[in-house]
């Protein structure tokens, strides 16, 4: 299973929507997480059927600001649970394998991974120029991935996901979107793998 999670700062023009073409043709995922649409969600079922995709829910923007999707290849696939402006909690249903079906029946309370745009480093090395951040931000986020005894899976690319556009010294460059994953969990998945594409 493929799943693509992106921050896409806006995806009403039509070069994005051809990006995201590009993207869908290169990954063939079975999934696709948006945030930061910046669109309303009336707008989103052209661009599913654009993309080929069967199922579609897409959260309100409030303002000229947020907006989530998630999109999916297979109808079945994806139960939607709950969401509002900030979440969309989903069951992912993957193909009739009895065995791994009852293993994930009898913790899918406790095996979770949440991706987002945090707005927080966890540590000055996840940061590339200007000046320091705030270390009040940094032990708040540490503080709630040790409550929820996530731990953050490193991208492999390493890249960073957020960049302020200026040059020079001014230059500012983070790593904001994050995947985080029980603690417990992450031995479960030998062959997990999470990038940054561009």
């Amino acid at each position: 299973m493929s799943i693509i999670c992106w921050d896409c700062r806006g995806v009403g023009n039509p070069a994005t929507v051809r990006d995201l073409k590009q993207l869908l043709i290169a990954n063939d995922p079975n999934i696709i997480f948006f945030c930061e649409t910046k669109i309303n969600a009336n707008k989103f079922d052209s661009i599913r059927r654009k993309c080929r995709m069967e199922g579609c829910l897409a959260v309100k923007v409030e303002g000229k600001s947020g907006g989530l999707v998630m999109m999916w290849k297979d109808s079945k696939m994806v139960e939607i649970q709950t969401y509002c402006s900030n979440h969309i909690n989903s069951l992912i249903h993957v193909e009739n394998d009895s065995p791994m079906l009852r293993r994930v029946g009898k913790s899918v309370k406790e095996k979770w991974i949440i991706w987002g745009d945090f707005n927080a480093i966890l540590d000055e090395t996840k940061k590339e120029g200007a000046r320091r951040k705030s270390t009040v931000l940094m032990e708040d986020f540490h503080l709630v991935a040790d409550e929820l005894s996530m731990v953050d899976l490193k991208m492999d690319n390493g890249w960073f996901t957020w960049v302020n556009n200026r040059e020079g010294i001014a230059r500012v460059k983070e790593i904001l979107d994050r995947f985080l994953m029980s603690t417990n969990d992450v031995n479960s998945f030998p062959f997990l793998e999470t990038r940054a594409i561009r």
